[in-house]
């Protein structure tokens, strides 16, 4: 029934996440589940994150104003935090050298307080060099899954020079489990 799901997913939102890119995120948060879940982006995928997570608390993270509400108006029972990046994808270079810019420190209080199980990093969009990139959100799961025994992060788009070297950096190549297409599966703690 999941394959299904999943298959009906990537058909109707062509160019997002393949069929193992979306089984891998799902066989991770199941099999913490039901578990403190945090999800940068929101998007048509939300719905299942939630339901794989029924019963555990999901928390998604959007900076896009359509998207968020798009999210709360088709996902019962979501719970979306609008958040802004305030960096841009071409800054890397220098933000890398400052990682302390890049902690979201505008995050509600009860995100920075939780112990997150499991962190999904699929936002900002970050694919275009004057906007934001996603080494704010990499670096903000990489702070806040060291805050618990251990993390499952998963960090989408990692075939991208800012995710792969951000997720290097910061989640740390060592700590990498596996990667399935441009999915790649952290453990942190």
């Amino acid at each position: 029934m999941i394959d299904e799901r999943i298959r009906t997913l990537v058909e109707e939102n062509p160019g997002q996440a393949s069929f193992e890119e979306y089984k891998l995120v799902h066989e991770v948060v199941s099999a913490r589940a039901p578990c403190n879940l945090l999800v940068f982006g929101v998007g048509r995928d939300s719905a299942l994150w939630m339901d794989t997570n029924a019963g555990g608390r999901t928390i998604f993270l959007e900076d896009v104003a359509k998207w968020a509400a798009y999210a709360r108006e088709r996902v019962p029972g979501i719970t979306v935090h609008d958040v802004r990046y305030r960096t841009l994808r071409i800054l890397w270079p220098l933000l890398r050298r400052f990682p302390g810019l890049l902690m979201m420190k505008d995050l509600p209080a009860g995100v920075k307080a939780t112990e997150w199980d499991v962190i999904l990093v699929d936002a900002p969009r970050g694919s275009i060099w004057h906007r934001p990139g996603r080494m704010k959100s990499i670096y903000t799961a990489s702070v806040l899954a060291r805050r618990n025994g251990t993390t499952d992060v998963l960090l989408h788009d990692c075939n991208r020079q800012v995710e792969d070297e951000a997720g290097r950096m910061f989640l740390g190549q060592d700590r990498m489990v596996t990667q399935v297409g441009t999915m790649r599966h952290y453990r942190v703690g």
